[in-house]
C-alpha cells in the first residue's frame, strides 16, 4: 500500500469517527430540545412530576458515586 492510499485510509477512518461523533451529537441536542418543548407545554402539576423525576435520578447518580467511594459498588 502506498503513502497516499494509506494517507487517505487514514482521512477516511477520521471522517468517519467525525460523522459519527457530529451524528450523536445532534441527537442529542434534538432530544435536549424535545424534553425542553415538553416542560414548557406542561402543566403545573406535570412540571412538579418532571422535577421529582429529576430528583430522584439525581439521588440515584448521588448513591452510585456514594458507593463507589466507599467501596460497595458493584464494580468493585
Amino acid at each position: 500500500m502506498g503513502t497516499w492510499a494509506r494517507f487517505r485510509a487514514a482521512l477516511l477512518r477520521e471522517k468517519r469517527e467525525l460523522d459519527d461523533a457530529v451524528d450523536d451529537l445532534t441527537e442529542r441536542a434534538n432530544d435536549s430540545l424535545d424534553r425542553r418543548e415538553r416542560e414548557l407545554q406542561a402543566s403545573p402539576a406535570e412540571r412538579l412530576a418532571m422535577e421529582q423525576e429529576r430528583a430522584l435520578e439525581i439521588d440515584a447518580e448521588l448513591d452510585a458515586v456514594r458507593r463507589r467511594i466507599e467501596g460497595t459498588g458493584a464494580d468493585s
